[in-house]
């Protein structure tokens, strides 16, 4: 960041660009879900009226094993593709005005996004809680942005 001035993202903004990609990648991961032909559990789940609880619970687990499957890869291209090739951002960010610079001033890299993407994706797979770190950092740091030596900024 040195030479250039930058204002840091809110977190408020950081989180709704967050919550706009999270519906983004649930729905193209339900499409997805369905065009390999795993879609059917999904509709034994919707149409749920009682009775064998078992047998949803047969048909959850792997719907949820796939699905986890199908956003962990797709968040790697998601972030690691859009955020690299896109001057750090993602659809949420970009409809946010924020994006993401590394704080030596290098370019934000597609191995960069790749590795924050996966620290933020076990972050909050483990505790949420963690997400919180932001708030108490001098540039509003989760995390992640930690661990890859980045900050959001506003553009």
């Amino acid at each position: 960041m040195e030479g250039v001035e930058y204002t840091i993202a809110h977190p408020g903004k950081r989180i709704l660009a967050y919550i706009v990609d999270s519906i983004f990648m649930s729905i193209a991961s339900i499409i997805i879900l369905f065009l390999i032909g795993e879609g059917d559990g999904l509709r034994v789940i919707a149409t749920y009226s009682g009775g064998d609880i078992e047998q949803i619970i047969d048909k959850v687990l792997p719907i949820a094993q796939t699905l986890t499957f199908i956003q962990w890869v797709l968040g790697i291209f998601y972030f690691g593709i859009f955020q690299s090739m896109s001057n750090g951002a993602t659809l949420g960010k970009k409809l946010l005005h924020i994006r993401i610079v590394c704080i030596d001033g290098s370019a934000f890299s597609f191995v960069n996004s790749i590795f924050r993407y996966i620290v933020n994706a076990i972050s909050m797979q483990l505790c949420f809680v963690l997400a919180i770190v932001m708030f108490f950092t001098t540039y509003k740091q989760a995390l992640h942005d930690l661990a890859v030596k980045t900050v959001v900024v506003n553009e």
